[in-house]
């Protein structure tokens, strides 16, 4: 139904044009809340102005005091230059923010006119606050790998006055240390108005070797003299938002961030450069008349990561309703040669009811005609693209937050190899790709924004599809499970917490779990609906229903008889242990009973609209208790991850035990103690009841 529109846009839109924007935006240093930003905000206004788009930038106050719904405000920060260079031996620049802007830890604190000049001390395991015991760091540099704003606190603390860090993360696989020895990576303090002065420089890990190997040769002091012209003020987000009017007051946005550092092509210049393409190719064929203007309005934001969507949304309450669903492009032009990830869509959270995430994904099939085959008989494509359950990560996590309820997929490239360091390039961006990408969110915005009864019902199909092969790859995945010999893999009982159980009952939990879960996305259907095509509409829906209701009895019902003869056939083919605890046995326990019972007893009631932004609040707690929880935060890597399911799938009603029940059916993962601790974090941040 959308094939048309797609075959207009891919006529229109122009990979090379979508590329000058790419290239023009990466030349601004785009840090959020900072001079750099704003010009790059107004840069993005005037193209979409020139496309003739209604457009403009909207401000908010940055000062550290304002709210937007559970994130706290910052400053706004400038920088006019910044220089790390050897005092001792013989004198090299390492670096020095006007060649690269990256080489500075953005939002460092500003020196004095002369600079500082200081010893260097390494730090072995800066995030462990043993390991600053004894040490005389007052009036210091510090020199390690890790998280900087822990290291920035510990070391702050006993009287350091900066961090050297030569971080680089690595992915086995995508890239190593010694894949981009000259690159620097992104690095980024977040600080509260009350934190003492502190700076901070970025090495390569070429650059770090060698300091390293400098202070192990203990010849005497290693000195470096820092200067950093840099400034913290009251100020101002950008938000810019432009629009393709339509005829009632119903929206659809597409969503791409313009924040990050010079040059930061891909991440993200390149969803923005793409999304300023989609709407002056949509306001091109809708001036020519080649496309009729659409039902619904369709909005673009550029905003700064998270920080503007939050902004935004509080300040716009009264358009959410009407805000029929969303799509947020994030890293979209990545020469996949170079880079490595494919072209991703990535579906909404399943605790919120949407069409979206398989809408898109069909179109993203329809790109994939790049070539045909020798006969000619059929057509596929040249690029790597995956359709992917929710993972969060960037601006569609606040929108698709339940308590917002904008359904919201996004499209990204991941992995890169050049992800947030000074080497995401402009030669690292594929004007195909970007024109592939301006394309299909195009179609994506202006067929929602056009759809009623009979988009409505092609997509419902689309939903029955979609949640028929997901039945069959679960029951395969579990007759798989029942044929394993018992005792291979770590099953529940290798783990310890909690008993063995049949593959057949996880079965049957998980489709019943993904039916109830399609059922509401059949609801969700209803808004692209106008009053007066409702006849027949429901009943429709109904009879998809229950033919995805005899589609799980069958599906049962065959799954339970090859299990039975995979049980009968051989003692080999015992039901394996589950490898991960399943809710709802009675009787069944995972961990410690304590954590269970205080599941049980905990009933979550949210504060805010959208998730919670910890960094402002942890920053504002007392030392020992902020102390406490950066402990256990590193501890419990997995507890900030659950933590977002467990805002999603709170309403009020439910406990934390069957929070945890659902998470683990949308995720597969399941540690009750970590979302009994995290929501205690929240709860003394006051962020929950």
């Amino acid at each position: 139904m959308f094939r048309h529109v797609m075959s207009l846009l891919r006529s229109e839109v122009s990979g090379s044009s979508a590329l000058w924007y790419v290239e023009d935006i990466s030349r601004y240093h785009r840090i959020q809340a900072s001079p750099g930003f704003r010009e790059a905000a107004e840069y993005c206004r005037d193209q979409l102005a020139s496309a003739g788009l209604f457009a403009e930038v909207h401000e908010y106050p940055a000062d550290g005091q304002a709210n937007y719904w559970g994130m706290r405000s910052f400053q706004e920060w400038a920088c006019d230059s910044a220089r790390l260079e050897t005092a001792s031996g013989p004198h090299e620049i390492l670096a020095d923010f006007r060649a690269c802007p990256i080489s500075l830890i953005q939002r460092s604190s500003g020196t004095s006119p002369d600079g500082v000049t200081a010893e260097v001390v390494e730090i072995p395991s800066p995030e462990d606050p043993g390991s600053y015991a004894g040490l005389d760091l007052a009036g210091k540099i510090v020199f390690a790998r890790g998280p900087q704003d822990r290291i920035r606190q510990l070391a702050g603390a006993k009287g350091a006055v900066g961090l050297v860090t030569d971080n680089m993360n690595e992915s086995f696989g995508i890239r190593l240390r010694v894949d981009i020895p000259d690159a620097r990576q992104y690095t980024s303090f977040w600080r509260v108005p009350q934190d003492p002065p502190f700076f901070g420089f970025v090495l390569s890990p070429r650059q770090g070797d060698l300091l390293r190997k400098k202070l192990a040769e203990k010849s005497g002091p290693v000195l470096l003299k820092a200067t950093v012209q840099a400034s913290f003020y009251p100020g101002h987000y950008q938000v810019v938002d432009a629009c393709i009017k339509g005829t009632t007051d119903e929206e659809v946005w597409g969503v791409a961030h313009l924040c990050h550092p010079k040059p930061s092509a891909n991440d993200n210049a390149s969803g923005s450069g793409a999304v300023i393409e989609a709407a002056r190719a949509l306001e091109a064929l809708m001036a020519s008349g080649k496309l009729p203007r659409p039902r619904r309005t369709i909005r673009f934001l550029l905003v700064p990561e998270m920080t503007g969507t939050y902004c935004y949304l509080s300040a716009n309450e009264h358009i959410i309703p009407r805000v029929v669903a969303a799509l947020n492009l994030d890293m979209v032009g990545e020469n996949q040669d170079l880079c490595r990830g494919p072209l991703i869509v990535e579906k909404p959270p399943r605790a919120a009811s949407s069409f979206a995430g398989e809408l898109l994904a069909k179109m993203m099939e329809e790109l994939g005609d790049d070539v045909k085959n020798l006969g000619g008989t059929s057509s596929y494509a040249l690029f790597k693209h995956v359709v992917t359950p929710f993972s969060g990560g960037s601006d569609h996590y606040i929108l698709s937050d339940p308590t917002v309820g904008i359904p919201c997929p996004m499209l990204i490239q991941w992995p890169d190899m050049f992800y947030h360091t000074s080497e995401d390039t402009i030669d690292k961006v594929d004007p195909a790709m970007l024109a592939r990408v301006a394309s299909l969110t195009a179609t994506y915005l202006y067929f929602v924004a056009c759809a009623g009864r009979a988009e409505a019902l092609y997509i419902a199909g689309l939903l029955a599809g979609d949640f028929e092969k997901d039945a069959s790859r679960l029951a395969e995945a579990r007759l798989g499970e029942a044929l394993r010999p018992q005792g291979r893999g770590q099953g529940a009982e290798a783990k310890g917490d909690g008993e063995r159980c049949s593959p057949m009952g996880r079965l049957a939990r998980e489709i019943a779990f993904r039916h109830e879960r399609r059922i509401a996305d059949f609801d969700s259907l209803a808004r692209l609906v106008a009053p007066g095509e409702k006849g027949g509409f429901h009943e429709a829906i109904a009879r998809l229903a229950g033919e995805m209701q005899a589609y799980t009895s069958t599906t049962l019902a065959r799954a339970k008889s090859l299990f039975e003869t995979a049980s009968s056939g051989s003692a080999a083919c015992a039901p394996a242990s589950c490898d991960t605890p399943v809710p709802g046995d009675p009787g069944h326990t995972c961990g410690p009973a304590e954590w269970e019972d205080r599941a049980r007893r905990t009933v979550p009631v949210r504060v805010f609209r959208g998730p919670v932004d910890l960094r402002g609040h942890l920053e504002g707690l007392p030392a020992d208790r902020r102390e406490h929880w950066e402990s256990f935060m590193q501890k419990s890597p997995s507890a900030r991850r659950l933590g977002t399911y467990l805002l999603y799938w709170a309403d009020s009603k439910r406990n934390l035990l069957e929070i945890a029940d659902m998470t683990e059916l949308e995720t597969g993962m399941r540690d009750v103690e970590s979302m009994v601790r995290y929501h205690e974090l929240l709860k003394e941040c006051g962020m929950v009841h």
